[in-house]
């Protein structure tokens, strides 16, 4: 099919047929971004938010205006893809309009411009990003602490630590993981704290990030989850001293690989002794 029946096939009844003409579009690339501009400003409702997320694949810088005004279509869909579509191709000319989204009435619009502003890394949209930690959903909470792990600013810490203790589980993996991410030694003593937490993802995530800060003060704590009901929580732990090679871990290692009963555990504790020269 030529170009101009592909763009027409973005309105078939048939969602089938909807996204194998977006993929195609996709695959042609860079001659296609005019006639996709042209369907996101006056196409259907369908056709348009199939159009953002095409543009969004393709990545081509002539795209960045018109998805921006594609923030404010009426169409919760084609606002959701659109943040998305800024987001991966990644310019700045839109950290200032997802910095707006971040007020937008829509939660699932609020998210996508969140999660896009940590794929941007431009660190303009950091006071927004903390802010939006204290959104009222927590899908758009746990996209802010997400975004605020990739962009890597120790300013975040203070504010993601307090979300250790969530309700929403999601939102306390993603908050630790970012708290891994900035490596920042001030959330060592809350990471510490968390792993307690009744949820065994989100103290594999604590324990990874407590990985990533290498804070010494640490070490018995990870020690102790050698014990830890879940496998994964273990195998993290294993994982971790394995990672330092702190002598220190050579007998505790040597006692897990003995009486653990989960074939990974027992594997990644070998290789982690052999890391520790055992």
């Amino acid at each position: 099919m030529d170009q101009d029946t592909l763009l027409a096939e973005l309105d078939h009844p048939d969602n089938d047929h909807q996204q194998a003409a977006a993929i195609q579009l996709i695959e042609i690339g860079y001659n296609t971004v005019p006639g996709l501009i042209e369907v996101l400003q006056h196409g259907s409702e369908n056709a348009r938010y199939l159009s953002a997320w095409a543009l969004g694949e393709i990545r081509d810088e002539r795209a960045i205006m018109p998805l921006i005004g594609a923030l404010k279509d009426e169409s919760e869909a084609v606002g959701n893809w659109a943040a998305k579509a800024l987001g991966e191709i990644g310019d700045e000319q839109a950290v200032e309009p997802l910095i707006n989204t971040l007020t937008n009435p829509l939660a699932n619009t609020r998210r996508n411009a969140a999660a896009a502003l940590g794929w941007i890394g431009d660190n303009r949209a950091l006071d927004a990003l903390i802010s939006a930690l204290q959104d009222d959903d927590s899908t758009v909470v746990g996209a802010a602490a997400a975004a605020l792990g990739n962009m890597g600013d120790r300013m975040a810490t203070p504010a993601l630590t307090i979300l250790l203790e969530h309700p929403d589980e999601w939102v306390r993996i993603r908050v630790a993981k970012s708290l891994g991410q900035l490596a920042d030694y001030h959330a060592t003593q809350p990471l510490i704290h968390t792993l307690d937490d009744e949820r065994e993802w989100v103290r594999y995530n604590v324990i990874w990030s407590l990985g990533q800060i290498r804070d010494g003060s640490a070490f018995d704590a990870i020690i102790n989850k050698l014990t830890d009901p879940s496998a994964n929580v273990r195998r993290g732990a294993v994982e971790v001293l394995g990672q330092w090679r702190d002598p220190r871990a050579i007998k505790p290692l040597r006692k897990l690989l003995e009486a653990d009963n989960d074939a990974t555990v027992k594997t990644i504790a070998h290789i982690a002794l052999q890391q520790l020269g055992e």
